[in-house]
């Protein structure tokens, strides 16, 4: 994972998917653990909500690529 601090004061967080996955599973089981946690439950939103923004993405890139193959 790399840490980025952005000009505006925020931290940004790269992971690979591997470690994605792997935070995605941890937060899922703590949330499960403490349901009353509201800051896990954000967390836990915003990363499913941020991977599956990638996963779109990743899908419309190849949908992309196979058609300008095929052109």
């Amino acid at each position: 994972m790399q840490i980025m601090h952005t000009p505006g004061g925020d931290v940004v967080a790269a992971m690979q998917v591997k470690e994605l996955l792997l935070t995605e599973v941890a937060l899922m089981a703590y949330v499960a653990e403490n349901p009353d946690s509201n800051f896990a439950v954000r967390m836990m939103q915003d990363l499913v909500t941020a991977n599956e923004d990638a996963e779109r993405r990743a899908e419309e890139a190849a949908e992309n690529a196979e058609a300008a193959a095929t052109a």
